[in-house]
Parts: C-alpha cells; structure tokens; sequence
C-alpha cells in the first residue's frame, strides 16, 4: 500500500511539473532578457514596447541559448549576432516592423507573435557555416528570426528584399503558426491541384499547360499555368559540362509550393497579385483554397494586404 501511494505521489508530481513547466521557463527566462524601459536607449526602449505590448522579446545580440535550445527541439542552427552598432540595430530594428510587424494588426499580434524575435547577421546551417548564408529568415517553436541585418542592408536588390519579406512570412506561417502553434492548417486539396507536377524537369512538361520551354532559363518561363508561382531554386541548377551539361530545371515539390505561396501573397503588390490570379485557373483556384485558410486564424483576409 505504502509503494502504490509513493508512485501515486510520484506521478503527481510529474503531472503538477508539466503543468506548470512552461510557467517556470517563463520566470526563469524573465531573468536571462532585460526589458526595462530606457526611453534614452531607442534599443531598449523597443524590447520594452514589444513586450509590453506582446509578451514577445526582442534578441539584438543572440547566442546559443536563444535558439538552439527549444525545450525537447534542437535546431541545427547557427546564428551570426548583428554588429552591435546602435544606429545599424535601429535600421534592424525599422525593417522588422516594414517588413513584418506591421502587417499585423495590434489584436492578431497580441495573440500569434512568438515568445522571442531575433535579429541576426546571418543564419547559417551547421556544417555549412563557411558557405553562403543558409536562410533569409528561420521559424522555430519559440521564435522568429530575420536575417540580413548588416551594415549592407538596404542596399540589396529589390528582388533580395523582397525574398526576405517572403522567407520570413512563409516560415512564421508555416513553420510557427501552423507547425507549432497549430492555429493555421493548409488543407491538402491545395496540392491536389499541381500534385501531377510537382517536381518534374521542364522537359518532361512539353505536353501540359506549361508548353515547349526549352531553351528558356529559368526565370523566363511562366508557371503560372501549372499553378506554381515559379520554379524550385533548390533542385534547379546549370551544369557547364560542354557535351552532356546545360540547365535542369525544376517545378516545385508541395513545401516549396506552399512556401512561394505564401511568400507572394505577402510581397506582391495587390493589383499585380489579383491580375495574375484572375487569368490562371490553377492560380485562382489554389487563392481561394488559401484565403480560406488564412481567414480560420483569426479572420486574417489576404485580400486586404496592400
């Protein structure tokens, strides 16, 4: 009798700690982030804004702890912090709020933003840290994370800045919203629409809506008729092989699909997202299959993004 009732006190305990775990992460993070207001210190005047306003933190100088580490997840990340220049760290912090924040109202902020973002130099995968920088954003199961904030920053492409706005959108949609918050769900009728496509050579295409493309590059070719915003750069490439090379190129697999989704809706000027949309079937079936998502969560209407 006494060993049943020190393992109904045991499992107790456990149940009691679980409970309460994230309650006790909470007051022992609430130590590790200052977010005491410093109206002096435009930095910290921020960190205080947003957590005021949102319980969120805001990481300017990141190490491991911030995102490698999220309870049983680890990342395979590793993070550059930005050069902690407080004018470079202001400009970070602006196109945060252009590129992300203010696209949201106040309400769906208070409710959906994570429990940290962080600003980063670069974000690299491990093993591949000598290379080009792996990610334009990242989404885990605490945070957001922009890249590209250097002192290079605003001089990139519009075309560079517009696939960060993108990478970042698509990653808290579908990697914090949908994977770990699971308040937003893309239906698998939306594959169902280019799932005969998805991941195919061009060359293989010659008899679908898409036509004869070869000869074209990549960024030449409209896919639109297949339903796909463009191709994969992941799987697409040019082999300089004299006899044998030339370019592969790919249509999307159902993530990468998704992802350039959601990264038009967001940065695709409305008039221009709409007259696509409205002359490609494929296009304008797979927008409503998605706006009807987006509105599940809280009522956000795509249609309203400027």
């Amino acid at each position: 009798m006494k060993s049943i009732l020190s393992i109904t006190v045991c499992l107790l305990g456990m149940l009691t700690s679980c409970t309460n775990e994230s309650a006790i992460h909470a007051e022992l993070e609430d130590a590790l982030y200052d977010f005491t207001d410093n109206p002096a210190d435009p930095i910290q005047h921020e960190r205080y804004l947003l957590f005021s306003k949102y319980k969120t933190y805001l990481v300017t100088n990141p190490v491991t702890r911030d995102y490698k580490f999220n309870f049983q997840k680890k990342n395979n990340l590793r993070i550059t912090p930005v050069k902690q220049d407080t004018e470079l760290l202001k400009r970070g912090i602006e196109r945060l709020h252009t590129m992300f924040l203010d696209v949201y109202s106040e309400e769906f902020k208070q409710k959906h933003l994570p429990f940290s973002i962080i600003l980063a130099d670069s974000i690299l995968f491990l093993g591949m840290e000598n290379k080009t920088p792996s990610y334009h954003a990242y989404a885990a199961n605490r945070f957001v994370a922009m890249a590209g904030v250097r002192p290079t920053m605003g001089l990139e492409s519009d075309s560079l800045k517009q696939a960060i706005k993108g990478d970042l959108h698509s990653r808290y949609w579908i990697d914090y919203l949908g994977g770990e918050a699971k308040v937003f769900t893309i239906p698998d009728s939306l594959d169902d629409i280019s799932k005969a496509y998805f991941a195919k050579d061009v060359g293989d295409l010659t008899k679908t809506p898409l036509g004869n493309v070869v000869g074209k590059l990549p960024w030449q070719i409209d896919f639109h008729p297949l339903g796909f915003v463009s191709y994969n750069p992941a799987t697409t490439f040019f082999d300089p092989d004299p006899d044998w090379g030339g370019w592969w190129i790919e249509t999307p697999n159902a993530d990468t699909d998704r992802r350039q989704w959601i990264a038009f809706i967001f940065t695709t000027p409305k008039a221009e997202r709409e007259r696509i949309i409205n002359s490609y079937p494929l296009m304008k079936r797979k927008y409503e299959i998605l706006k009807k998502a987006f509105m599940a969560c809280d009522n956000f209407d795509i249609d309203q993004l400027p």
